[in-house]
């Protein structure tokens, strides 16, 4: 007789260790602790039943449970996976919801907004929505298949999990094996370093699939139905389709207490078991499982019937014997397939032939429906043949869409629509150098430079020139391919005809390209070039490029004040301008820079805030403004603020692959750690840095590393070392008439020098200083720097208090305290013990105020040889824990997260980033002794009373 299968009771068999380490999770996310859960398996071996059960249980818990799962006919749509998992719909009863559905449709894309913006802008939305989601109950974030995500839902998990560390949340990726991209693989990686605990599903033992045949049979498989199950290898989805096969063709009997098979023989696939299921469904059905299919492995009924030409009602009624097969189910309002397994075993099963067609069929219908040209372009990928210019079109426009969102998107657009040209066609070129732009956006730069080099070497249409030229100069930059992209500009320039515009563009990089490979002067004379032809063609946008390039020029030679002169017309002009897509990226960022450099930090500080408000360029050159920022606080000696906004901006760097930015991050930690005393700390960190500066060829911003390793090695009580790399970064920006580091370099080379025997050295130093104050005569530091040098070789004592009055009218620690301690010294040589004492303790205050214990201790020991007795050492007074230990900064998050705002309100309040936000909370946990943001809210209000 036949045995019939309940497959609605597939509960979890044989997975007792994987649900007891999610009940953990679940305990922990309870107790306040985030943590990343991945769980990987081959298809149907259990993992959706496995997160099912655990958003089942959190939901039971009241958490709050966001489930998505990616889809593989998907991956041309940005965030796919996401936006199914947080409800991301412009339909949405939450306008927050509603605005990110917005952003995703390039509905509010920003004026001037580059590739990349818009993606990074609905990355920060959905890190804040969940992060807010996290302050009303504990989180669990599941996201399914994520094999088959795009890119920018892939950069979202990690953002989501790397940025909530502090939040009620569980995130929970599934992943296949194979197939696995680079990109996967490498957020896999990520995940794993954070400390993500990893479950890999085993197949299930023998015991086991026995077990879940007993729970959907209600009785003990036999022997003989034991070795069929076998032919599963132990993955439940195949068990259960031969089970549910053998229930439908009747081939089960019971036998007493077992059931047995009156067969031995079925496919050696789950695929051919399907196929083999097919064949009772009616013709009907079958034809709109097929048209289900090409679709995906979950679409809505209203898709299905608009490519199959027929009413919603007859789609429904004529796809009824594939749900009553348990091939179909609905979730969400939409069609899917029971399994990816049993969508694939369908879809293979159509001819290529047909596919193609149907794919290209339903692209047609999708779009005639008002469908986004992102809906449809994975069809068109599919479906579209050499020679349908149609498609060509349509992927073109797609992938202009997917610009801001998604750059990889865009890029693997590009190149299907030029596979897709007809051989020798009119558009060939124009195509192919909108692939390198593309590529160029999405990061692939090395692609990039090469397929624009082939081109520009053969014949090519000529309206693809320029366009080629430019991208490749923006490629040469980013490879440090500076001899080649001022080998570019040049050719350009003698062999083409330019507008104004693209002569500007051309030689503003071919300026920054010669500024920064050690050629100031050059580069000084191509920005002057471009600014009179951008003046002369009266056009305001490209007068902001000449200008923006000038200043960086004249400021590595030393004229600060010119330099300055110049960012104030950029940043003028710029915020005048319509033309803002034109514009070079955040002059004001360039404005600070630029203010800081003559001293005037607070006006700097200013200016980085402003950069942050602007309207273009935002993402851009974020993690380049909260840098300088960062390095600002150090500067005023500010450093509790400092250090976690140089952590955070490092690691920024460090996820946009800028190792000069991340280097300086590193840098000015070592600044800290050796002046706190943290050597060992101060030790690791230089490690990167040390072949960096031995070799021939230093980065543009050796300088500031040179210094940095130089004063722990000096620390260490490794002079000569501590000489020798100061001296050789001398050397080499002497030799490119570079003065931009003069300020850090000179000081300590100089009385370096003097100690180690080396006069001519320290005298050399000190006349190139005092000519390059003559530069800057309206820059106190520069004209301090000058006097201290030049005292030091002297032994000239009114040169070097002098240089100290100088000091005091720039907030800068270093400076002020460097020519305090050096005056302090000659003028105790000379007698002068009281005056030496007071500039003494003058240093002290300032180190001690920056918590610098180390120098500070240095000034300590300096006033007990002039017989005075400091009192209590300042931090003494400052307590360890409790709220007045907690520094201005983090006392101000304090207070905005305990009004609710999430980390990324609070860093658009404070004009910080969420992962500085992040850290300063860290400190406050740990300083106040609470373990969430809850307690945190609780002590906060008392704390302020």
């Amino acid at each position: 007789m036949g045995k019939s299968v309940s497959v609605s009771s597939d509960d979890l068999v044989g997975r007792q260790a994987e649900v007891a380490l999610a009940v953990a999770e679940l305990r922990r996310l309870r107790a306040g602790r985030s943590s990343v859960l991945v769980i990987e398996g081959e298809a149907g071996i259990g993992k959706t039943r496995l997160v099912q059960s655990i958003a089942e249980e959190a939901r039971a818990q009241n958490m709050t449970a966001f489930v998505g799962q990616a889809h593989p006919f998907e991956r041309t749509r940005p965030f796919g996976a996401m936006v199914a998992a947080l409800d991301l719909n412009r339909r949405s009863g939450d306008p927050r919801r509603a605005a990110i559905d917005a952003l995703l449709r390039g509905g509010d894309a920003m004026p001037g907004s580059v590739a990349g913006d818009s993606q990074y802008r609905v990355i920060e939305e959905i890190v804040d929505l969940v992060e807010s989601s996290c302050s009303r109950s504990p989180v669990v974030l599941v996201v399914e298949d994520i094999h088959w995500a795009d890119t920018a839902t892939l950069s979202a998990i990690w953002s989501v999990a790397r940025q909530l560390t502090l939040e009620q949340l569980l995130v929970v990726v599934t992943a296949r094996p194979s197939p696995r991209s680079a990109e996967v693989a490498r957020l896999l990686e990520d995940l794993a370093a954070g400390g993500a605990r990893a479950v890999d599903l085993l197949p299930l033992t023998p015991d086991e699939v026995a077990l879940l045949a007993r729970r959907l049979l209600g009785a003990d498989p036999g022997p003989e139905l034991s070795a069929v199950l076998a032919k599963g290898g132990g993955n439940p989805l195949w068990v259960l389709a031969i089970l549910r096969s053998l229930a439908d063709e009747s081939l089960l009997r019971g036998t007493g207490d077992d059931v047995e098979t009156t067969t031995s023989e079925l496919p050696a696939s789950l695929s051919d078991l399907v196929v083999r299921r097919l064949q009772h469904l009616p013709t009907a059905t079958l034809d709109l499982l097929q048209i289900t299919a090409v679709l995906g492995d979950a679409v809505s009924l209203r898709d299905v019937a608009a490519v199959a030409h027929r009413p919603g009602v007859d789609v429904v009624a004529q796809l009824g014997p594939a749900f009553d097969a348990q091939l179909l189910d609905t979730s969400d309002e939409r069609v899917v397939f029971r399994h990816q397994l049993v969508h694939d075993a369908i879809y293979q099963r159509i001819a290529s032939s047909a596919r193609r067609v149907l794919h290209r069929e339903a692209a047609v219908a999708l779009m005639a429906a008002g469908a986004h040209r992102l809906e449809v372009a994975d069809h068109l990928v599919r479906g579209a043949e050499r020679g349908d210019e149609e498609a060509v079109a349509w992927l073109r426009e797609a992938a202009g869409a997917a610009s801001a969102q998604a750059p990889p998107v865009s890029a693997e657009l590009m190149r299907r629509a030029e596979a897709l040209l007809p051989l020798g066609h009119r558009d060939a070129d124009l195509v192919a150098s909108e692939v390198v732009q593309a590529l160029l956006r999405a990061g692939q730069v090395a692609e990039a430079s090469g397929r624009a080099e082939a081109i520009l070497a053969r014949r090519h249409a000529p309206e693809a020139d320029i366009p080629l030229r430019l991208a490749l100069l923006g490629a040469l930059a980013l490879q440090n391919r500076t001899d080649e992209l001022i080998a570019l500009v040049q050719t350009s320039l003698d062999s083409i005809e330019l507008g104004p515009s693209g002569q500007v563009m051309m030689l503003a990089q071919q300026s920054w390209a010669l500024t920064y490979s050690g050629d100031p002067r050059g580069g000084e004379s191509a920005a002057a070039r471009a600014l009179a032809i951008s003046e002369e063609a009266e056009d305001v946008a490209m007068t902001v490029w000449a200008l923006t390039a000038l200043l960086v020029a004249v400021g590595r030679r030393g004229r600060f004040g010119e330099a300055l002169v110049h960012a104030r017309r950029a940043a003028v002009l710029a915020a005048e301008s319509q033309d803002t897509r034109s514009l070079p990226l955040q002059p004001t960022f360039f404005l600070g820079l630029a203010l800081i450099d003559c001293d005037r930090v607070a006006e700097a500080r200013a200016a980085f805030r402003e950069a942050l408000d602007d309207q273009f360029g935002s993402a851009w050159w974020l993690s380049e403004t909260l840098m300088a920022d960062a390095q600002a606080s150090f500067v005023i000696g500010d450093w509790g603020d400092a250090l976690p906004g140089l952590v955070a901006g490092g690691r920024a760097a460090q996820e946009k692959g800028n190792p000069l930015l991340v280097n300086q991050s590193l840098a000015y930690r070592i600044f800290i750690a050796t002046g706190t005393g943290d050597l060992l700390t101060a030790k690791e960190l230089a490690a990167p840095l040390i072949p960096v500066l031995e070799g021939d060829q230093l980065p543009y911003n050796a300088g500031v590393l040179a210094c940095a390793v130089a004063g722990l090695r000096a620390a260490e009580g490794d002079l000569q070392g501590a000489y020798d790399v100061l001296l050789h970064c001398w050397q080499f920006d002497i030799a490119r008439e570079c003065r931009f580091y003069h300020r850090c370099l000179a000081p300590d080379l100089v009385r370096l020098a003097l100690a180690l025997g080396h006069e001519e050295v320290a005298a050399d130093v000190a006349g190139v200083v005092r000519r390059g104050a003559a530069l800057a005569p309206d820059v106190p530091t520069v004209r301090s720097l000058a006097l201290r040098c030049q005292g030091l070789v002297d032994g000239d004592t009114e040169a070097l208090v002098d240089a100290v009055g100088l000091a005091r009218q720039a907030p800068h620690l270093v400076e002020h305290t460097g020519a305090c301690e050096d005056a302090a010294q000659l003028l105790a040589e000379n007698g002068r013990r009281d005056e030496s004492a007071a500039l003494l303790q003058e240093a002290l205050h300032r180190y001690e105020k920056a918590g610098a214990d180390a120098w500070a201790g240095r000034a300590r020991a300096q006033l007990r040889t002039l017989g005075v007795h400091p009192g209590p050492r300042g931090n003494r007074h400052r307590p360890t824990s409790g709220w007045e230990s907690l520094t201005s900064t983090e006392k101000a998050v304090s207070r905005l997260v305990a009004e609710g705002l999430t980390n990324g309100a609070v860093a658009r309040q404070l004009y910080i980033s969420p992962h500085t936000v992040n850290t300063h909370l860290r400190h406050v946990f740990s300083k106040l002794g609470v373990p969430n943001r809850a307690a945190l809210a609780a002590l906060v209000p008392h704390s302020i009373e």
